[in-house]
């Protein structure tokens, strides 16, 4: 079984104030730190990031290279939309692998079990998406924002990355989504160009500290996780 990694890397960080991606966390550029933790699974023979358009080399020479990442990782131009970043990380997979897992640049916390059962999955099923069970309770609210339901939460889960497909399978949902004419900003993950194909996602449990640093407090909490654990106290 042979796996591509994408990695949508062109956001403009507008909530945070300033480009989170090439941030250091303790130390390690965020980018880097996300990289790592998907080689650190052994199951991806190809990296292919893509960053905000002009930024290639500056990626490629000030981030990658300081920490031995030029040579494994492939730096392509994003586009206007996360949906278009993937397609032109997709575009320039190299060769005809089994499987493609698209990860958030900004998730440096997932579990090596997690990305490794996302792609064990899309194996079986088509299509597979990290994810943790909704634990607050959910409102339904109507267009007063006033609360029209609350659903039960058993089958609700909050998506996360990696999103993992059939490189075949995936290839042909993005065509087809592209010959719709539909919004590219009407998708808010990966998945949604394979159920909208209808093929099957199964969704695969992840770790809880796969966070997706979107804020400053998740920046905060982000460098409480690379903190060491403070020894325990003995009472």
């Amino acid at each position: 079984m042979t796996a591509v990694a994408l990695i949508p890397a062109a956001g403009l960080s507008r909530r945070m104030g300033f480009d989170k991606i090439l941030q250091k966390l303790d130390g390690i550029p965020l980018l880097v730190r996300s990289l790592r933790r998907l080689q650190e699974s052994e199951a991806f023979s190809d990296f292919i990031v893509a960053v905000h358009p002009g930024s290639e080399q500056e990626i490629g020479s000030d981030i990658l290279a300081p920490f031995g990442l030029a040579g494994s990782v492939r730096v392509v131009s994003g586009g206007v939309t996360r949906t278009h970043s993937v397609w032109n990380a997709l575009e320039a997979v190299r060769s005809t692998p089994d499987l493609v897992a698209v990860h958030d640049a900004a998730r440096p916390f997932v579990s090596t079990e997690a990305v490794r059962a996302s792609l064990d999955a899309a194996r079986e099923y088509g299509g597979a998406v990290v994810a943790t069970r909704v634990i607050p309770t959910i409102k339904v609210a109507d267009e007063r924002d006033c609360v029209e339901a609350t659903p039960g939460r058993t089958r609700l889960w909050a998506a996360a990355t990696p999103q993992s497909f059939r490189y075949r399978d995936f290839l042909a949902a993005y065509r087809r989504f592209w010959s719709s004419g539909d919004d590219p900003a009407s998708l808010t993950d990966d998945a949604q160009l394979l159920e909208r194909a209808g093929g099957t996602v199964k969704l695969v449990e992840g770790n809880p500290e796969n966070i997706k640093i979107t804020t400053s407090l998740d920046w905060r909490i982000a460098e409480l996780l690379c903190s060491p654990s403070p020894p325990n106290k003995q009472h």
